[in-house]
């Protein structure tokens, strides 16, 4: 095997890792999301807005729906993208 190749497989293996890396974390949020009911948008630490079920119940699960609704999409477009290496 030539130079080359080592260096495509390589770069291939990094991306797949990078892949994993991305869907493990993702998959992380889907689980410790279980029976959370704030959604939080943060700015790196320069302020915060927060929709709590306490005062805003039902946009509150929206929010939180359509958030792991786009999580799940994003995690099938990684494990397509994965599949295409």
């Amino acid at each position: 095997m030539d130079e080359q190749t080592l260096k495509y497989m390589g770069e291939r293996v990094d991306r797949a890792r990078e892949i994993n890396k991305k869907i493990t974390e993702l998959r992380n949020f889907i689980k410790y999301s279980e029976g959370k009911d704030e959604v939080v948008l943060e700015s790196n630490g320069r302020g915060r807005v927060d929709i709590s079920s306490r005062r805003f119940e039902r946009l509150s699960a929206k929010a939180k729906a359509a958030v792991l609704n786009e999580v799940e999409e994003e995690i099938k477009l990684l494990e397509q993208e994965l599949a295409e290496i």
